[in-house]
């Protein structure tokens, strides 16, 4: 699982610095790790459901869930945006907004519902920016640890998303100090992708990654 994680933090890394420039092969790529974390969360489930089981089965519900899901990404890829920017943006309220406001209670999931909307209608109008928000986010949950391997297990086990649920706002100890590394990398990611459409390396992307434009538009 180690070899896993580190893929998944070099992943996250790319998204994180590179996401929204890498166009419709950052929305594939984020459908297929969806896809293969509900495949590896749900695989026992399925499996017990058909009489099958061993790792071969295991692996074969990973690979279908990540391919189903980047194919899925592919094809409509403005609610490919809207989906995950629904997700992103009602993680944002559910952790980030209501603590401010309230201490609980069942207010705290109109918020995420309607921060959930906000999101995913800028996802669905404003693609390039949302990719950018998106990836940025995605990305550093994987960089930064916030989500792994062993939270996934954890889910599956427990069969309950709590686990890979996460606080945006914690700290990680890092060379002695309390970091917001997950914070830090995300504000570094969007700063960073901005920056890449300002000073058009995203169309120097596009002579070599063909695609690209299909997502964030061939105007930069």
């Amino acid at each position: 699982m180690a070899l896993v994680d580190i893929g998944l933090l070099l992943v996250g890394l790319v998204l994180v610095f590179f996401g929204a420039a890498l166009s419709v092969y950052a929305v594939s790529l984020l459908g297929f790790l969806i896809g293969a974390g509900g495949g590896y969360v749900l695989a026992p489930t399925v499996l017990g459901a058909f009489g099958a089981q061993g790792l071969v089965g295991f692996a074969v519900a990973v690979i279908v869930g990540g391919l189903l899901g980047a194919a899925l990404s592919y094809v409509a890829l403005s609610f490919a945006t809207a989906i995950p920017s629904f997700v992103v943006g009602a993680y944002i309220g559910l952790y980030v907004i209501t603590p401010v406001f309230t201490e609980g209670g069942l207010i705290r999931y109109l918020v995420a519902v309607v921060a959930g909307i906000a999101g995913a209608v800028l996802g669905f109008t404003l693609t390039k920016f949302a990719l950018v928000f998106i990836t940025s986010f995605v990305g550093a949950a994987l960089a930064s640890g916030a989500v792994t391997v062993a939270n996934l297990t954890a889910a599956r086990d427990a069969f309950s998303p709590e686990p890979i649920l996460f606080d945006p706002l914690a700290t990680t100890p890092l060379v002695g100090f309390e970091v917001p590394l997950f914070g830090v990398l995300f504000v570094l990611g969007i700063l960073s992708q901005v920056g890449l459409f300002q000073l058009g390396w995203v169309a120097k992307i596009a002579t070599v990654l063909p695609g690209v434009g299909s997502v964030v538009g061939d105007d930069e």
